[in-house]
């Protein structure tokens, strides 16, 4: 299984039926907006996105005054040398 973990809330949240298939099923995002989610998407900061970069993200500070943390994308939010071979084509 292959779940991306940038946007946790919008991954699997429980696993009720595995099914095994021939072709990589389309996703939501792709099926809508295929120019612009692909299966990569979010999770290559090296992979252009044609409205935004996706070489640097935004992080909360905690405390007071909350301010954000400009920092630079890893490759696969850091886990690349676990999961780069589940994405390669």
């Amino acid at each position: 299984m292959v779940t991306p973990w940038k946007y946790g809330f919008k991954g699997a949240k429980s696993i009720v039926k595995i099914e095994f298939v021939e072709a990589q099923p389309a996703t939501f995002w792709n099926t809508l907006v295929a120019n612009e989610y692909d299966f990569e998407a979010n999770v290559n900061p090296t992979k252009p996105h044609p409205r935004w970069s996706q070489a640097t993200e935004k992080f909360i500070s905690k405390g007071p005054g909350l301010s954000w943390d400009i920092k630079e994308t890893l490759p696969y939010n850091g886990y690349g040398e676990y999961v780069a071979h589940l994405y390669s084509t």
